[in-house]
């Protein structure tokens, strides 16, 4: 979930610098490839370089604007209940646009696109990203992934072993303020050193914020908001993870060896690229729609979480819509979005699940706002 005030009246911590123009420099195509254990594939044939890689996320990115929650997990349990409608409805090889920290790669590996934006208001989730991407370099396998991402030693687990397994060893695993700190370096130096990613000392601190509330928190990190002492009503990052979808099926980013091998190559050849942006703003969706126009792409699946609901019947509303009309979309476009009961239950929902996840068309949305059909928030949310 995200606050609503993320996403009404923010104000600006720091000015946005323009970059250069654009080198669209992309051989994008659209083929479909199969997973395999021996030879994990990414996507298709998409070439992000480093120095491309570095230089989107600044040039797409706006200024960050006022967040009231550091949102390192998400609070959405029902996240992987759109697991089936992904697989049957979003074709490999488009575009995925989302917002918010790892319920994103959970997502990615089941849409499996050429590439994949995260835009976030919070420049903290940027770098949450980043961190993500050092540690999947970092690490050869998933028990190796969640020991660096809570700093503990890797222990020794069976190949194939149950997600839960995994998580157990790495809770009893040794850990200590060196340990911590050889891991942020090694962190630290993968991003500007092996990505060449320019961070300044805020972001960089920033980084070392985000791994210490991982290392301190372990699997019981859960998600918060500043000042409201209301975490224990929420999931913990352990729980997240082992989530199923409707079939009860585990189906996280780190359910089986295949996933998340897959991810590792997808991050490796750059093609998850997180920037800031509102989705209301002046900048980041309109030059994400530009690029992906000039290269022939379009948006697949667009996760925007609940994030419409604080945009909905304010000024923030029309610009929002422009933005997502300026995005290339095709006849199978749809949004993935999180509803939370504002005094009434979505027929989706699955109970013991606050929240409900839910698979929508994004052309049919287009049409509903104009043609006047969304008079209401749930005229967007409805089935």
């Amino acid at each position: 979930m995200v606050s609503i005030h993320m996403w009404r009246n923010f104000t600006l911590s720091r000015r946005y610098l323009p970059g250069i123009g654009l080198t669209l420099a992309l051989v994008l195509a659209a083929a479909t490839l199969p997973w395999s254990h021996e030879q994990p594939r990414a996507a298709t044939d998409v070439q992000v370089s480093i120095e491309q890689f570095g230089r989107y996320i600044e040039t797409w990115s706006e200024p960050e604007g006022y967040f009231d929650s550091d949102n390192f997990i998400s609070n959405e349990t029902s996240y992987l209940h759109v697991v089936d409608d992904l697989h049957t409805r979003v074709t490999p090889g488009g575009v995925y646009v989302g917002v918010g920290p790892d319920q994103n790669l959970s997502y990615i590996v089941h849409t499996r696109p050429a590439l994949a934006i995260i835009t976030d208001i919070r420049r903290q989730n940027m770098l949450e990203h980043l961190w993500f991407k050092a540690l999947l370099s970092l690490a050869s396998d998933r028990t190796e992934y969640l020991a660096l991402l809570v700093s503990r030693e890797p222990p020794r687990v069976k190949a194939g072993a149950p997600l839960q397994d995994i998580f157990d060893a790495v809770s009893r695993s040794r850990t200590d303020e060196k340990l911590f700190l050889k891991n942020l370096t090694a962190v630290e130096k993968v991003l500007t050193d092996t990505y060449k990613l320019k961070l300044s000392p805020e972001d960089l601190s920033k980084i070392e914020y985000v791994y210490r509330t991982f290392w301190d928190e372990n699997l019981q990190l859960r998600f918060s908001s500043i000042g409201r002492g209301n975490a224990l009503n929420y999931p913990t990052f352990e729980e997240m993870l082992l989530e199923t979808d409707r079939h009860g099926k585990q189906q996280s980013y780190l359910s089986s060896e295949e996933l998340f091998q897959w991810l590792k190559k997808f991050e490796a050849e750059n093609r998850l690229i997180p920037i800031v942006g509102d989705f209301a703003g002046p900048h980041a969706l309109r030059s994400i729609g530009a690029f992906l126009k000039a290269n022939g792409l379009h948006v697949a699946a667009f996760y925007t979480s609940n994030v419409e609901f604080y945009l909905f019947d304010r000024p923030t509303w029309t610009r929002y819509v422009a933005n997502v009309k300026s995005l290339p979309i095709a006849d199978d476009s749809i949004f993935i979005r999180s509803y939370f009961p504002n005094g009434r239950t979505h027929p989706l929902n699955v109970p013991g699940h606050r929240s409900t996840s839910l698979v929508s068309s994004i052309p049919r949305f287009v049409q509903d706002y104009d043609a006047r059909r969304l008079e209401s928030y749930w005229d967007v949310v409805k089935p």
